[in-house]
């Protein structure tokens, strides 16, 4: 069961990941800005991909997705 569990969580910071680098273009509009930010992002997560416990885990990502969702953009970019 602890699988279905981590698999979850896999799923759940990937998602957060992409949303939160997809909305760093929002913010940063020209490249050498974005590449700064999304380094730094990056670094975020690189930080913690070797946490094994479980709760942990889950309250880091309920973090991530509660900053997330503070700080996306009020008015995003929308590419044609």
């Amino acid at each position: 069961m602890e699988w279905a569990l981590r698999a979850t969580q896999k799923e759940r910071v990937r998602i957060l990941y992409r949303r939160a680098l997809k909305d760093t273009l929002n913010w940063a509009v020209h490249r050498h800005l974005f590449y700064h930010d999304a380094d730094a992002l990056r670094e975020r997560f690189e930080t913690n991909k070797n946490v094994e416990d479980i709760e942990l885990i889950d309250r880091m990502i309920a973090a991530g997705e509660a900053s997330y969702n503070k700080w996306r953009h009020p008015d995003p970019y929308i590419g044609i």
